[in-house]
């Protein structure tokens, strides 16, 4: 690799260093941090160590470190590993993301990460026991290398970017849908130039790949904490007023009939008095889902945010109220579907209001006070 080459590589890989370094000081300086937060971090830990090893391929390549067979075997089961870990560690995350809950079970997340050690075992009788098949005269990686090196991480980008492309195109998840969409594209980007840089290896394409698609990640993270409810995955307060403005500035003086329908949980109270302020996360994480579920008919373009507490607001685009009113059967059957599917030993159930909205930004309370009226109107039917 001629010199020039060299110190452009490891030029680039050191930026990228700083830049996985910088979000991970951001990361690791969070309060709130969960699980999912940890397993983030061990995907820019795992990249900062892949470009470290990077450099080191690099400076064999310029005979600035003896290339001999155990420096070739070092590196490049070092790679290999890494480039593993990296991938199963944002399959992980992406399955965290998503809210799925068996990946937060040890037994699960070892199986899930047995590819890895089974690439890590292949690798350690390889270079020791049959280097002639992974490394060439000179001491370069063979073709089967560079195959064993892409089939297991191959197998975690294929896997992570069918389920997230399968949740994005979920009408229930249009909120979120940003988000998976960034799960689909991280791992195609880091594939394809991963893939490249084996044929090019001059051009340090994988670190320009993976740093930039990191980023954009990271910006969708960072603006989806800001409109989207952390718990229950739905659009927040600040997401509804940004939705009331655009929808007005959009529509201009072509106003269309929307609905504004308002749902408060019944009994919440009791459910937090009585099982625990856990438990009642969970009741707003299933009504939230019920909410999600009912609300797949496309044609209405059904906005569902979390108003507050126990609250929830929806705005449909109808000008037929027969509609709205199958809504909010098909919510109250839902919830209580859900809450039973959960084996919950309380009542799950939902008083609601709704009332007609111009799309108008400033009839937008005025509507919302209506439903409102209407919502404890229906809650005085039931004892709270």
């Amino acid at each position: 690799m001629i010199l020039n080459y060299t110190f452009f590589y490891i030029e680039a890989n050191i930026v990228c260093i700083i830049i996985f370094a910088m979000l991970l000081m951001r990361s690791l300086g969070n309060v709130d941090r969960q699980e999912k937060q940890r397993v983030f971090d061990s995907i820019v830990i795992s990249h900062i160590m892949y470009f470290i090893s990077d450099i080191l391929w690099v400076l064999i390549l310029a005979n600035k470190i003896p290339h001999t067979r155990l420096t070739a075997s070092i590196v490049n089961i070092s790679n290999a590993v890494l480039l593993c870990c990296i991938t199963c560690f944002w399959f992980i995350h992406e399955e965290m993301t998503c809210g799925e809950k068996y990946v937060y079970k040890d037994r699960n997340r070892a199986i899930i990460s047995l590819p890895v050690l089974l690439e890590l075992i292949i690798m350690l009788i390889l270079f020791p026991f049959f280097p002639q098949a992974v490394l060439d005269k000179l001491n370069n990686p063979t073709t089967l290398y560079y195959v064993l090196l892409i089939f297991i991480p191959a197998l975690y980008i294929i896997i992570s970017a069918v389920r997230a492309f399968g949740k994005a195109v979920r009408k229930e998840n249009y909120a979120v849908r940003s988000q998976y969409v960034a799960f689909v594209i991280y791992p195609i980007i880091v594939s394809v130039f991963g893939t490249l840089q084996t044929q090019w290896l001059r051009a340090p394409l994988f670190c320009f790949g993976s740093t930039i698609t990191m980023i954009y990640v990271y910006i969708v993270s960072l603006d989806n904490q800001v409109s989207i409810d952390a718990l229950t995955n739905l659009n927040n307060r600040t997401q509804l007023k940004r939705y009331i403005a655009n929808e007005s500035s959009r529509l201009g003086s072509d106003r269309i009939t929307h609905y504004v329908i308002m749902i408060d949980l019944n009994k919440f109270k009791s459910i937090n008095d009585k099982y625990g302020h856990v438990e009642g996360d969970f009741a707003l994480q299933r009504a939230a889902d019920a909410l999600k579920a009912s609300c797949t008919d496309n044609t209405i373009r059904p906005f569902i945010a979390r108003y507050g507490g126990d609250e929830f607001i929806i705005i449909a685009r109808t000008d037929d109220e027969e509609r709205i009113k199958q809504l909010c059967t098909r919510i109250r059957k839902t919830m209580i579907q859900f809450n039973k599917d959960a084996g919950s030993p309380y009542e799950l159930t939902a008083s609601i209001g709704y009332s007609v909205y111009n799309g108008d930004v400033k009839d937008f309370q005025d509507a919302l006070n209506r439903a409102d009226e209407a919502l404890y109107k229906d809650k005085a039917k039931t004892k709270t």
